[in-house]
């Protein structure tokens, strides 16, 4: 056989492509946009611009939410996307908000509050972790749910104290020992077994479809017109499901636990 054709037996043979279509870099790109918006995020927070850093990781919290659907949808999931949604997921929802409260409360270095920045960090690395370790093992009755507190999601409500507490004069709020509580709070949450909504399948119930619908719009309205309270809503309309999911998971595991047995009998 000649150099030519010993080249082509190696590249039919080869396990790792060579080529890759735009289809397959599209979720990857997105992956990277919502890593830049956060990185700007950063940068705002550098300027005291708190407004605009919340906008900013809404932003990206959107293209976040994009990736993986688009990936599903395009048939182009692949684990370098994994890899990469995690790192910026890290990065953008596991970093940048939590150091950003950081430095809105004057950066007390040498502190609880600093204690509690450096623990959702670390937790927000332990949960991703855990997210990836088990995307294969997952029951069918827990498919719709998360296991903790979503890193993004704990990022919203980790910047929830610079938006609620101006809109609602509750300046007496910002110490130090409340903002810790706060962000210890969510970190347990974060690597905890309470099971979250993931919104990947939403069902809604035919009586409840037109307040869905209303409250949609509401959120929509708001977020487009008012970004800051429209976000504020939108995290205390999130907190409203954090003691609701449980209760729908576990009658679900009751349910299927039940089947089980049954089966075996």
């Amino acid at each position: 056989m000649n150099m030519k054709g010993l080249k082509l037996a190696k590249r039919a043979f080869s396990k790792k492509p060579t080529r890759f279509s735009v289809m397959w870099m599209l979720p990857n790109f997105l992956t990277i946009c919502a890593l830049i918006f956060g990185l700007q995020a950063m940068y705002q927070a550098l300027l005291a611009n708190w407004n605009m850093v919340i906008i900013l990781i809404i932003i990206a919290a959107l293209f976040d939410l994009l990736d993986g659907r688009v990936a599903r949808l395009l048939k182009s999931t692949s684990n370098f996307g994994m890899h990469l949604d995690s790192l910026s997921d890290f990065v953008v929802f596991g970093t940048v908000p939590v150091l950003t409260v950081f430095f809105w409360m004057g950066m007390p270095t040498g502190s609880i509050l600093w204690f509690s920045t450096v623990l959702y960090v670390i937790c927000s690395a332990l949960r991703l972790a855990r997210f990836n370790s088990e995307l294969s093992d997952r029951p069918t009755y827990a498919k719709n749910y998360f296991t903790g507190i979503p890193t993004p999601a704990a990022s919203f409500l980790i910047l929830l104290p610079m938006s609620a507490l101006p809109i609602f004069n509750l300046d007496h709020f910002k110490t130090e020992l409340y903002i810790s509580i706060w962000i210890t709070l969510i970190s347990i949450g974060m690597v905890s077994n309470l099971p979250t909504f993931s919104g990947k399948v939403i069902q809604i119930p035919r009586p409840l479809v037109i307040p869905f619908l209303i409250l949609l719009g509401i959120l929509s309205h708001s977020l487009i017109s008012d970004p800051i309270m429209g976000f504020t809503i939108l995290v205390f309309v999130y907190m409203i499901g954090l003691p609701i999911a449980p209760i729908f998971y576990f009658r679900l595991k009751k349910k299927a636990e039940a089947l089980h047995h049954q089966e075996k009998n």
